[in-house]
């Protein structure tokens, strides 16, 4: 079932806190990392090393959530390439999707009709709805021109909220200090005398822009 040579050649490639996550069969493990470093391989090749395990664990018996339907079909993809077919027996789901399929499954205890997770159309028309019912006076609601022009930017931040675990409270923290600082910084700083301007100079027109992009996203969030 497992591609052994295949398996140890990626093996050998992980460093060695890499290698004791991947090694440990039981309790429970938490891997820290940044973007890119090798999580999604980490998680790949420990689900492998129990399989290949004297612990008998089959595929069936494996739940792997992400929170991406990209993830989970780069996770199977990695699978697939080290264990063969046995990785699309593999449980590997959206934290939504492993819910919706604990309700579909089990509808006797939720009385509820069959659910999907929101489909693009609904929710960009949902994110239509809630801008045009934005009250006088917020500051994404456009009075004239394209009034849904912020709806992409608004996806993509509401997205990372998510996936971050940040809310709008943290992300206002986090705004204050950032405009407190916008000052000292050299970008907001003439560094040289340009017109009626001295050198030292705060550049007052992008300060003025960039706060204001960040009550915007205040707003947002």
């Amino acid at each position: 079932m497992i591609k052994e040579d295949f398996f140890l050649d990626r093996y050998n490639k992980l460093n060695d806190q890499q290698k004791e996550a991947v090694n440990t069969i039981y309790g429970a493990v938490m891997v820290i990392a940044g973007p890119g470093t090798g999580k999604t391989e980490v998680l790949a090749m420990r689900i492998a090393y129990l399989l290949r395990s004297e612990a008998q664990v089959q595929p069936q018996e494996i739940l792997c959530l992400t929170y991406t339907d990209e993830a989970t079909n780069s996770m199977r993809r990695r699978l697939v390439q080290i264990i063969g077919p046995a990785a699309h027996k593999v449980n590997i789901y959206t934290f939504h999707g492993f819910c919706n399929s604990v309700i579909q499954n089990n509808g006797e205890y939720f009385s509820m009709r069959s659910l999907q997770p929101i489909s693009d159309l609904e929710r960009t028309e949902l994110m239509y709805k809630m801008l045009e019912e934005l009250p006088q006076g917020h500051l994404l609601r456009k009075l004239s021109g394209n009034i849904y022009f912020d709806v992409s930017k608004l996806n993509r931040l509401f997205d990372m909220m998510k996936r971050e675990h940040l809310s709008p409270e943290l992300i206002s923290g986090y705004i204050d200090l950032y405009i407190k600082d916008l000052p000292e910084r050299e970008e907001y700083i003439y560094q040289r005398k340009y017109k009626e301007f001295n050198k030292g100079d705060i550049k007052q027109a992008q300060l003025n822009e960039e706060i204001r992009r960040m009550e915007d996203t205040r707003a947002a969030a």
